[in-house]
Formats: structure tokens, C-alpha cells, sequence
């Protein structure tokens, strides 16, 4: 007789402190084990019975409340080959013709526990699915994460409790029963207040927050294939304004309401991870978690640092389960867009030859002769591929936590043979030794090579005559004489410029709970930039363009960036009462170099392009050398106080010093206070239907720019230069004299930046409405060149003689429902109207700046307008005639079908007295437009984003150096034949900046448009996959603008020439295929 194993099984799924004797249980067609692990977690009975019984029993429905167990065990055996017994809570099954085994038999065995498998999907408020929402066993080790389509698998006994949260929502906990697939939708604390935001140094709850913080979760960053997460916000936030270039590799220019500065940068600071920088084309968007953008006085926290903003970025991190894995990958083409319409060979030609008989010059081409009508664009781009993959390993402990991500990222650009191309690794872990220690590093290296291409390309393209071929039919290059540009083809064929950079970036932090309420984090961040790169000018002769001996640029840079914070935060809750204080020191130090080595005849071959291929008899000319060290120290701390969690109050004081001052003018003092009332927890709103939250902040600030300082420390770092005058007489004999060539300011120091911040924030109709209104008005006292007599300085003084001011109010709102399980949807909304004025300039100073490159300017910045408002002559029409010539004010030379020049002060004369003011580029309204929807496995979503209010100036078209090319609009040209007023006569001369030339800088733009489809899960779980979902993407495909060049988003060097399209770099459109797998 074959030995009977007894296998016990007993469900310790039940609260510890629970001893009801009912049962309450819904189910339909669950096993029998379901039912027994109900029972226990409930009533407290332990089951034996061996486990081969079973086998034979079907599924079984039931829906009893409040029953007593017997009852829920006989209806549960009906029909089913068992009976049972029970004595003194325990339960034993058993065949109904065996006789009943004595209660409580030893096991064999330690029993194992009942699993089951429950799964289920995770959306947001909006029903958008969320990735990397941790799900774990509440009290123990299991858990698990969701992918990319918001899914999760998990084994659990019936009765524990699930834990489900993620940074920024509210957490949720789910009893296991019955029930084993579940949609959980986590609500946004921002809607619940209890958000946790980061807000630098730190963390608070919405509910908490006196300051202008926006929010962008990583997912919403993630579908855009764009280089930097920054470029991820376009649209999605207020106030925030992105200009991208096309140009591979190159980081995106933002502004955070407003334009503060007038010649440095207007770049928000940068925070990855706890590193301070000002790049972040190392961050791969895969990696990305959240971003959060401070503003104004939500940024105090960085003092000098924070005047224009504060961009945080906090990577992902391990989650506590098994092993997770995903996948990510795209791949596509950019191509360009926009492109202005140019002369073909018969127009040019006869534009051309007109011009030049205005001059009395002989005609350029013979319009009988033409043999070519090349498309300079279409001969210089390409459609260029686009790829991105990534994967991602997770997982973790209650007491490790791990990732891993790998990603490469492909862009080859529209430019022939330029390319940009990154590898990029990530690790974030994190160690808890004990309860009250943890240490913790995150670590990011990115290797990235790019093909240089200049990009003075598209200028020539844009002015090359469509009359030259590209090559001539010998294979040299083509060209003729008297046009202002080379070939761009062989520009494009002859440049060779190759750059490889490394980085390595991290931070290692370690935490300990002191004291109940009582924290010390000690955190090490760096960033090490190692980048060479090589240019090579080969022997070439083509016309009036040769090189007659072969150039190598060697160029090599090195910088070490590290920072050491050490914090304190100790927070106490008594009675009603919340507080929070925070104090911190911080060390910095910034050391870079530069090098370029030059060497002469090196062979063409590029294997051999090295310094020691060249002329050995030359030697090697080190063409420039240069480096910097800069330290910075600062002191710093933050109180927050709650009271009810009611009334909020937040003050914040920093101390910084730097080394880029002078010895008397190093440290400096920045600080913000703030407070916050929540109007929807008084007892007055308690009965006011609808409106689930409403809060009331403002705040006032005092922020520095430490923009400027770069700036400084270069200047005050080198050695004055001097210039030998004239000998003097002295007793001795004559001896030559000196003079200084420029003049420093002693008393240089951060730009500072005073202002107030006021705002109201709500959520109604439970919370599917939610909204924020801000105002804010802002002061800064902006560093300018002061013009100093030419003996003294011919760069002028940097001096802080500008007051330039931005106010305005932005406002966000949007909408979100889920209609049911199958259909969600959302609708959002930003704006922000601002107003940029130069209240001040000290000294009666006027800057007039937006070069030409031919003599002329066209901005001048002056008290009561915006920085670089445009100033130029106004067009009244087109002179006719000789007579109408005569009867008004005009410049020497003009003929008829010229422009004709309104004179503003009636002297019969024109100059610079009767140019006008005619708009900035600053725009007085932008905005951005986000909507989704999903309906069962399919998603759609678009984002948009536009701006009006502002002009732009058609440099390009302006500047006509003889016998360019045209655009094809001036075909409308006036002639004695086509009396125009509008379009002049065809013309080499270069014209004076008018109002013709300035255009509408409006427009709106498509920015991401993504449809994708999730595969259900009956198909993908026999492939080892526990979500898959596939999409198209389009990212900049349409912009609807009134300008008629290239693109009207055009930030310049420095506010003072912004809004000139003068060099080009056209805009680029975007088509990918992807897909984001998740494996069991």
C-alpha cells in the first residue's frame, strides 16, 4: 500500500488582529483554495487536507455577507467529491466517503503558502498608463514594477495587501481577495495635495509648496525623440520657453518668464541627480523619471544660481521585486521643412543683369547661355536617419534597490556627412545597511562623437546662384566669379572636423536618521568632460578659392566639476503644528583647460591625421591655449512651517561666495519668503460643492545670476593689456612710456534679481478641472558694456548699469475623465502672457546693436522699450518717379523704385533720428496645447505650443552682397512696366533696415504627434513579454507661420540681436517607428 504524503496547507494571509467568525466573499468560478484563504484571513480557521483532493473539484461562485463559516463551506462543497469537519478553528477536508481523519494531524512538512497570481493595469488620472509604478507584498520582500503600458504581474496569497505608488501620486493599498485582476488609477497629489515634490536639497507635498513649481512626469518626455529632457517640456509647462536647433547635438536654448540678462545666456541652472550644470546632453530621456521647474522664489534655495530658474532632473531608480526588463527602440528620418522658395536660373539671371544696369554695370549672364538650375538645399541635405534604443534593468530588496540602463542614440542630421551619435550608461543603487543608514550612488557616463559639417552651408546655399552646377563636367567644383559665397557643396566636401568627448557624471550620497526627526545627508556629485577633436584643411584650388598647404587642428579640453553638500533637516509635528528646518554647506570647485596644437602638411589619408605626420621642419604652432579654476562656497538653510495644514510659511536664506569677484566683492546674500493659504480647508468651503481644492500663495525673493560670472573671470583674470606711447624725458635719458587699453571694474558682483511671485491654485468637479493662475513681476539689475573713450577701453566697461524688468501672468488648466475602463481622455492648457521693459540704463547709455555683418544695426536698447527692440526706417511705399523723388526726404541715390522713408521729424532730411521702433522678439504671449485619449489598447496624444505678439528681422534677405541669389517673391519686383508698392526695384545696393525686413515672429506649431497600440495580453504572454506596444510618432511635422523665412524662432547670441535670421539653420521635421517591450 503506497504511502499517503499529507500536505498541508495553511493561508497566513489574515490581519493579526482580526477575530470575526463570519465571512463575507464574492467570487465567480474561483478555486476552492481562494475560498479557504478568505476563510482564514477572515475567521482565523487553519485547513488540513492532502492535496491530491483537489484535484477533482471544479471552480466554484459565491456571494454570502456576513455568514458563518460552516454555512460559506457547505454552499462552497456542494456538489463537490468533499466534505469537511471542524473543531476548535480548524478545518479538515475530506473525501465524503472516507471517514474523517483526526483533527489536526502532524505535517510532513513545512506547508507552502496558497499563491495566486494577480495582475492588473495602472493609469494615471488622465488614463494614461503609468510605467515604473512600484507594487509590492506590504511587510515583505516580493514586489514587482509596471512597464511601459502600466501592467504588473505578481504572486500574493489571498488576504495580503498590496502596496501600489510611484514619486508625485498618492498611494494606494489593495486587500487581496476574490478578485484578481484589478485597473487601479493613482491620483496626482497635486490633485490630493499630498504630491511629494522635489524642491532642491529636499522634498515637500503640494500642499506644503508657497512657490511656482511645474511638473512634468518622465513618460510625457520620453515619446519625443529629441536630444535633452528639456526639450521634452515644449508646451507642457507655463512660462517656459524652448528654441531647439536642428544642428545634431546641440542643446536647446530656454527662457523661464522672461529674459532677465542682456549679454549673458538666459539658460536656466541645470540639477541632475543633486549635480549642478549647465549641460545635459548626456541625460538619455529613457532614464527620466520626473522633471520639475522651479521659478522666481521657488528657486531661492540655489541663491545666486537661481535668477533664472531652476530645472531639476531626477533619474529613475531601482524598485523593490524580481528582475524587471524593458526594452525601447525607435528609428526613423528627419527632414527638412520650410525651405524658402529661391530664383531659379532665368529669374536670377534677369534680376541680376537689372541690378546691375541701375549701376551701369555690363549684364552678369547671358539668360541664352543657361545649361543649369541647381537646388542648392536639395544638393547639400539628405533625409537623415534617426534611431534610439534603450534597456533598462531593474529590481530590488526591502534593502537593495538596482538599475541599469544602456542606450545609444543615432542622429545624422539634414547636413551631408554630419552626424552625432551617443552611447550612454546609467546606474542607480541604493544600499540600506541599517533602519536609520543607507548609502546610495548614482552614476552616468555618456561617450558621444560627431561629424562636424559648417553650417555656414545654408547661407551659401541660400545665396549661391542657381546658374553654377555643382560639379563641373571635368569633376571640379563649380563656380563663378563675382558672387559674395564659395560652392556649399564643396564647403560641405572639404571640411573635416571629427570631436569625441566623454563624460562621466555621478553623485554619492550617504543618509542617517540621527534623532526621531532628525537627518544628516552627506552627498559627493562630479562631472569629469574629457573631449578631443580634430580639423583637418586639405590642399584644394577651385577658382578663387585654393589652399595650397594641408592644415591639422589637434584640439584637446579636460574639466572637473565636483560639489560636496552636507545638510542637516530636522522636522517636528506637535499638535497642529508641522516644522521643518533645513540647514546646509556646500563646496564647489570648477577646473577646466584647453589646448589646440597646429601642424602643417599632414597626408590626406585619415588614418594618419595625427601632429606627428606633419612637416617635420615646421614646428608645431600651439594656436591657443587657455583654462580656469573656479571655486564657490556657500552656507544655506530653509524653514518651512504648517499650522492646520492650513497655513503654509516657507523662508529660505543662502549665503554664496566666488572666486570669479574680487577679493571685496565675493560674497553675497539671497533669500525669499513665502506663504501659502489652503482656502479649501477652512470650514467655510467644506459645503461648497465642487471645489476640491483651492489654495492661495505669494511670495517675495531676492535671486542672483551667476551667468555673469563666467564673464567676469575671464575678464578680471588676464593681465591688462598695455600699449607703448611716445618716450618721455627723464634726467637719465628718454624712456618710452605706457598705456593701459582697459579699464575693470572693481566692483563687479552677481546680477541680482528682486521680485514677487503671487498665484492661486484649484481643483474642481473632483478634481477631473484643475488650474493655477500666477502673477509675477520681477527686477534686474542686467550687466551691459558702458561705452569708455577709446584711449582708455574700446570694449567698453562691464558694469550692472541696466534695470530690466519682466511682468506677467501665466495660467494653466486641464481636464481629465475616465469614462469607463475602456475609454479615458485629457485636455490641457497653458498661457502666459509677459512684458519685457528696460526701466533704467544709468548714465543715459542707448546700445545699438543687432549687427548686419554690413555695416548696419538694427536693435537698440533703450529705457522704456524691451531688450533689442527693433529700430529701423519706416517704409511709406515705392517711389514711382523722378519727381516724387524730389518733393520729399530721401538718401543720395535713390531712383525710382526705391523704397520710399516716412521722415519722422519733418527736417527734409533722413538719419538715424527718423528710424522708429518697431516691436521686439521678445513675445508678449506664448502658450501650449496637450490632449490624449485612449480607448481599449489604443493611444493617441498631440502636444502643441505657439506664441504671437513679437517680430523677427529677415537679415538674410537684408543683406544682398552683389549678384546673390534671390527669393522668388521678389519676382514681383518693380519695373517701368509693374508699378509695384510694395516689392522694390532689383537692386546690388545694400538698403537701409526698414520695416520691410521685420515680419511677425507669430506662430503655432505641431510639436508631437503619437498613436500607438498596446497588444493584448493573451498574445504576448506565451512570448515571455508582459506588455508590448508599437507606435508612430511625428515631432514637428506642421507650423503654421507668417514669416517668410526659414524659422521665426531665433534667440541669437545675446538678447541685444535676437529675432535676426541671418545665419540659418533650418527647421526640422521628425518620422519614427517604436516600440517599448516589458519581459516577464
Amino acid at each position: 500500500m503506497k504511502l499517503v504524503i499529507l500536505l498541508v496547507v495553511t493561508c497566513l494571509l489574515a490581519g493579526m488582529g482580526s477575530y470575526a467568525q463570519n465571512v463575507t466573499f464574492t467570487g465567480k468560478n474561483v478555486p476552492l483554495t481562494t475560498v479557504f484563504a478568505a476563510i482564514k484571513s477572515q475567521a482565523g480557521h487553519v485547513f488540513f487536507f492532502d492535496a491530491r483532493l483537489l484535484r477533482d473539484t471544479k471552480p466554484v461562485s459565491l456571494d454570502v455577507h456576513d455568514a458563518p463559516v460552516a454555512m460559506v463551506l457547505k454552499e462552497s462543497l456542494k456538489d463537490q467529491p468533499l466534505d469537511y469537519s471542524i473543531e476548535n478553528k480548524t478545518v479538515t477536508i475530506v473525501k465524503k466517503s472516507h471517514t474523517a481523519l483526526p483533527a489536526a494531524p502532524l505535517p510532513l512538512e513545512d506547508p507552502p503558502p496558497v499563491l495566486v497570481q494577480v495582475s492588473g493595469t495602472v493609469r494615471d488620472s488622465a488614463g494614461d498608463p503609468m510605467a515604473g509604478v512600484s507594487i509590492r507584498v506590504k511587510g515583505g520582500t516580493t514586489g514587482t514594477i509596471t512597464d511601459q503600458s502600466g501592467r504588473f504581474n505578481i504572486n500574493a496569497e489571498p488576504g495580503q495587501v498590496l502596496v501600489i505608488s510611484a514619486v508625485g501620486f498618492i498611494p494606494q493599498e489593495i486587500t487581496i481577495g476574490s478578485e484578481l485582476t484589478y485597473t487601479i488609477t493613482l491620483l496626482r497629489a497635486n490633485e490630493k495635495l499630498d504630491e511629494v515634490v522635489v524642491v532642491g536639497y529636499g522634498t515637500q507635498t503640494r500642499r506644503q509648496l508657497t512657490g511656482a513649481i511645474s511638473s512634468v512626469r518622465g513618460d510625457q518626455i520620453r515619446k519625443q525623440p529629441v536630444l535633452t529632457p528639456v526639450q521634452g517640456l515644449q508646451g507642457l509647462a507655463p512660462g517656459i520657453q524652448i528654441t531647439a536647433s536642428g544642428q545634431p547635438g546641440v542643446q536647446p536654448r530656454v527662457t523661464i518668464r522672461g529674459l532677465n540678462t542682456i549679454l549673458t545666456n538666459e539658460n536656466p541652472l541645470y540639477v541632475v541627480d543633486g549635480v549642478l550644470t549647465d549641460d545635459i546632453t548626456n541625460v538619455s530621456n529613457a532614464d527620466v523619471l520626473s522633471v520639475e521647474i522651479l521659478k522666481d522664489g521657488a528657486a531661492a534655495i540655489y541663491g545666486s544660481r537661481a535668477a533664472n530658474g531652476v530645472v531639476l532632473i531626477t533619474t529613475k531608480r531601482g524598485r523593490t521585486g524580481k528582475l524587471s526588463v524593458s526594452l525601447d527602440a525607435s528609428a526613423g528620418f528627419r527632414k527638412m521643412i520650410n525651405k524658402v522658395k529661391m530664383a531659379d536660373s532665368r529669374l536670377y539671371a534677369a534680376y541680376t543683369n537689372e541690378a546691375r544696369a541701375y549701376n551701369s554695370e555690363p549684364p552678369f549672364i547671358n539668360p541664352d547661355t543657361l545649361q543649369y538650375n541647381t537646388d542648392w538645399y536639395d544638393a547639400m541635405t539628405r533625409k537623415g536617419l534617426f534611431q534610439q534604443y534603450n534597456v533598462t534593468m531593474s529590481g530590488g530588496t526591502e534593502n537593495v534597490s538596482y538599475l541599469f540602463s544602456a542606450g545609444y542614440m543615432g542622429d545624422e542630421g539634414v547636413l551631408k556627412g554630419a552626424d552625432f551619435s551617443r552611447i550612454s550608461l546609467r546606474s542607480n543603487n541604493e544600499y540600506r545597511i541599517t533602519p536609520f543608514l543607507k548609502f546610495g550612488h548614482v552614476l552616468n557616463v555618456a561617450i558621444s562623437s560627431r561629424n562636424n559639417k559648417p553650417v555656414t552651408t545654408f547661407s551659401e546655399a541660400y545665396r549661391q546662384a542657381p546658374s553654377v552646377p555643382v560639379k563641373n563636367p571635368d569633376g571640379s567644383y563649380g563656380y563663378i566669379s563675382g558672387l559674395s559665397v564659395a560652392n556649399p557643396v564643396a564647403t560641405l566636401e572639404l571640411a573635416n572636423e571629427l570631436a569625441n568627448n566623454q563624460r562621466y557624471q555621478g553623485n554619492l550620497y550617504m543618509e542617517i536618521r540621527l534623532l526621531k526627526g532628525l537627518t544628516f545627508r552627506s552627498a559627493w556629485g562630479f562631472d569629469k568632460n574629457y573631449g578631443d577633436s580634430i580639423e583637418y584643411k586639405p590642399v584644394y584650388n577651385y577658382n578663387i578659392f585654393n589652399h595650397t598647404t594641408s592644415e591639422l587642428f589637434v584640439l584637446d579640453k579636460n574639466r572637473f566639476y565636483w560639489v560636496w553638500d552636507n545638510i542637516l533637516t530636522y522636522s517636528l509635528q506637535f499638535g497642529d503644528h508641522d516644522v521643518s528646518l533645513m540647514a546646509g554647506h556646500t563646496a564647489e570647485k570648477d577646473k577646466g583647460k584647453i589646448s589646440q596644437v597646429r601642424a602643417t602638411n599632414v597626408p590626406p589619408d585619415r588614418n594618419l591625421w595625427y601632429i606627428n605626420q606633419g612637416d617635420p621642419t615646421i614646428t608645431f604652432v600651439a594656436t591657443g591655449t587657455a583654462g580656469f579654476v573656479l571655486q564657490r562656497r556657500s552656507y544655506f538653510s530653509r524653514l518651512t512651517y504648517s499650522f492646520r495644514n492650513k497655513y503654509n510659511l516657507n523662508g529660505v536664506l543662502r549665503r554664496d561666495g566666488s572666486s570669479a569677484f574680487p577679493d571685496n566683492r565675493q560674497w553675497g546674500t539671497f533669500y525669499s519668503l513665502a506663504g501659502s493659504w489652503m482656502l479649501s480647508e477652512e470650514g467655510f468651503m467644506k459645503n461648497v460643492t465642487g471645489v476640491d481644492y483651492l489654495k492661495l500663495r505669494v511670495g517675495y525673493a531676492h535671486l542672483g545670476n551667476d551667468g555673469i560670472s563666467r564673464l567676469v573671470n575671464n575678464e578680471l583674470s588676464q593681465l591688462l593689456s598695455i600699449t607703448q606711447t611716445n618716450p618721455y624725458a627723464f634726467p637719465g635719458g628718454l624712456v618710452p612710456g605706457i598705456t593701459f587699453d582697459q579699464v575693470k571694474d572693481a566692483t563687479a558682483s552677481w546680477e541680482a534679481t528682486k521680485g514677487v511671485d503671487a498665484g492661486i491654485e484649484f481643483g474642481l468637479l473632483d478634481n477631473r478641472l484643475t488650474g493655477e493662475v500666477s502673477y509675477y513681476n520681477k527686477l534686474t539689475n542686467a550687466y551691459i558694456r558702458v561705452p569708455a573713450p577709446p584711449f582708455m577701453d574700446n570694449n567698453g566697461i562691464l558694469s550692472p548699469s541696466a534695470d530690466v524688468r519682466n511682468k506677467g501672468v501665466e495660467a494653466a488648466l486641464g481636464w481629465s475623465d475616465n469614462r469607463n475602463k475602456n475609454f479615458t481622455y485629457r485636455i490641457s492648457a497653458n498661457a502666459t502672457i509677459n512684458r519685457n521693459n528696460v526701466d533704467k540704463i544709468r548714465g543715459g547709455i542707448d546700445l545699438a546693436e543687432g549687427s548686419l555683418g554690413n555695416g548696419e544695426v538694427t536693435t537698440y536698447t533703450v529705457e522704456g522699450r524691451p531688450i533689442g527692440s527693433f529700430w529701423v526706417y519706416d517704409v511709406e511705399g515705392i517711389y514711382q518717379n523722378q519727381a516724387d523723388i524730389e518733393r520729399s526726404a530721401h538718401f543720395v541715390g535713390t531712383l525710382p523704385g526705391d523704397f520710399k522713408y516716412r521722415d519722422i521729424n519733418g527736417d527734409g532730411s533722413l538719419d538715424t533720428r527718423d528710424r522708429i521702433f518697431v516691436g521686439s522678439y521678445q513675445p508678449r504671449f506664448y502658450y501650449g496645447i496637450s490632449a490624449g485619449v485612449t480607448w481599449r489598447q489604443l493611444d493617441f496624444s498631440v502636444d502643441c505650443y505657439g506664441n504671437s505678439g513679437n517680430k523677427v528681422y529677415n537679415g538674410k534677405k537684408a543683406v544682398r552682397f552683389g549678384n546673390d541669389n534671390i527669393e522668388v517673391s521678389r519676382g514681383a519686383r518693380w519695373t517701368s512696366t509693374n508699378p509695384s508698392n510694395t516689392e522694390p526695384r532689383a537692386s546690388n545696393n545694400i538698403p537701409p533696415p526698414s520695416t520691410y525686413f521685420v515680419e511677425s515672429g507669430s506662430f503655432f506649431r505641431i510639436n508631437n504627434i503619437t498613436l500607438g497600440y498596446t497588444l493584448p495580453e493573451s498574445f504576448i504572454s506565451r512570448a515571455f513579454m508582459s506588455s508590448a506596444r508599437f507606435y508612430i510618432t511625428a515631432q514637428n511635422p506642421l507650423i503654421s507661420k507668417k514669416f517668410s523665412g526659414f524659422s521665426p524662432e531665433l534667440p541669437g547670441s545675446n538678447a541685444l540681436n535676437s529675432g535676426i535670421e541671418l545665419s540659418i539653420y533650418p527647421t526640422l521635421a521628425t518620422y519614427l517607428v517604436g516600440f517599448n517591450i516589458n519581459f516577464k
